[in-house]
């Protein structure tokens, strides 16, 4: 089975307002589509993509919610105030945020240029700490809210760079910001393996080679990525924070080669 169906009840999320960064295309564009689905309104952050950001805010107003497209590049501390201000100015409160901004880098530290170890530390964790700080306050005040980072499996290993750095620092913050936003705020962490409708996959080989080592024999897709976006929204999951939810299909559980006893 490689598609999601709705799980949560219609109109599950109707009245809150959901701010998502990067949300123009690829897994945020997806996250706000399914947001959408549940009635949520929806903030369309984008950098530099407007006629997407554009467009697809014209599908969500389709399906009945208000969605609004706001330019800003999240890793500057002023445009990314100006992102909150003017999500409080037009939807009057951000209910929930997805910190989805993740740039990417895997060239080995030894021969990795300093200004990529810079762009991709400041578009996943200097990114997901302003946003996270600047409405979570506001979530405070309010009394409620939830914030979602996207993280990836990537946190757990030692071969992705300054990528599965960027992303165990997602993790950190997650947990540090649950206990300070804690008992009004709840803050979760999602954390796929390799997305298996991702467009942007250059190689076969990887995804083959995924597949094989993944017990549930696929990859995650970006719906069932953004169904469980919306369900850490809802009521069943009103006892939890500070957990990093991985949907790997167990590819991440540990495991000893056949044959190996696994004694000493």
């Amino acid at each position: 089975m490689n598609s999601t169906s709705q799980v949560l009840q219609e109109d599950a999320l109707r009245g809150r307002v959901c701010l998502i960064t990067g949300a123009s295309r690829a897994l945020g564009a997806a996250i706000a589509r399914r947001m959408a689905t549940y009635g949520a309104d929806v903030i369309v952050n984008y950098h530099r993509s407007h006629e997407a950001a554009s467009t697809l805010c014209a599908e969500l107003e389709a399906m009945g919610v208000r969605a609004l497209p706001i330019q800003a590049d999240v890793t500057c501390p002023e445009e990314a105030k100006h992102l909150v201000v003017e999500t409080r100015q037009q939807m009057g409160r951000a209910d929930i945020l997805v910190n989805n901004v993740g740039p990417y880098a895997d060239r080995p530290f030894l021969e990795l240029s300093l200004n990529d170890f810079d762009r991709v530390l400041a578009g996943n964790v200097r990114a997901t700490f302003m946003l996270s700080r600047l409405v979570g306050c506001s979530m405070k005040e309010q009394g409620g809210g939830q914030i979602i980072n996207i993280a990836a499996t990537d946190l757990y290993h030692r071969s992705h760079s300054v990528y599965g750095l960027a992303k165990a620092g997602i993790q950190y913050l997650t947990e540090a910001m649950a206990l300070e936003l804690a008992p009004e705020v709840q803050v979760f962490a999602l954390a796929p393996d390799l997305i298996g409708d991702n467009e942007d996959m250059s190689s076969d080989e990887l995804v083959q080679r995924s597949i094989a080592a993944t017990p549930m024999n696929r990859l995650v897709t970006r719906s069932e990525i953004a169904e469980m976006v919306c369900l850490l929204c809802a009521p069943a999951f009103a006892m939890a924070t500070g957990h990093t939810f991985v949907l790997d299909g167990g590819r991440s559980i540990p495991r000893i080669a056949a044959g190996d006893s696994g004694g000493v």
